[in-house]
């Protein structure tokens, strides 16, 4: 009878884990979701500032949302005399940032891609046409920090080698 009761007691650990690990994966692609629209909300208000992205990427709060290793790249750049790897704002794609974008972010729930998870923002643009991004973010000290944007739009990526 022993035997039965442990097979039993395993039976209903596995149903309960299996009925939880949907829920603890979805909370994981719902806190990213919340951090990259967060980081855009930030970040397009500091924009409509009138802040400069060099400037921006300074800024203590940029750690919250975007990985050491982008964040470091992105200000070796900024330095370089005459710089010509960013034709555009990298978090953006967009030469030009309008006031209204920081109120019409939409971003989708994250989803897996090759050991990191990607979503797609779309930054609302006059005459309902959209900016379409792709943003991927890894785990790096206890956070999901953004280390790619590309302009899903275009099919353009910004190369920061």
């Amino acid at each position: 009878m022993d035997n039965l009761q442990e097979e039993i007691m395993r039976l209903l650990f596995s149903l309960l884990l299996a009925a939880y690990l949907p829920f603890a994966c979805a909370n994981t692609e719902t806190d990213i979701q919340k951090n990259v629209t967060q980081f855009y909300t930030f970040y397009l208000h500091q924009l409509n500032s009138d802040a400069s992205p060099p400037n921006i990427i300074k800024l203590e709060q940029m750690n919250r949302w975007v990985s050491a290793k982008l964040l470091k790249r992105m200000d070796e750049i900024y330095h370089m005399p005459e710089q010509e790897l960013l034709m555009a704002d990298y978090f953006t794609y967009a030469q030009d940032i309008f006031p209204e974008w920081e109120k019409q972010i939409k971003v989708s729930p994250a989803y897996p891609d090759k050991g990191s998870m990607k979503l797609d923002v779309w930054l609302g643009l006059k005459g309902n046409e959209n900016a379409h991004l792709q943003v991927w973010t890894r785990n790096e000290n206890g956070g999901w920090k953004i280390f790619r944007v590309i302009d899903a739009g275009d099919n353009y990526e910004q190369k920061l080698n």
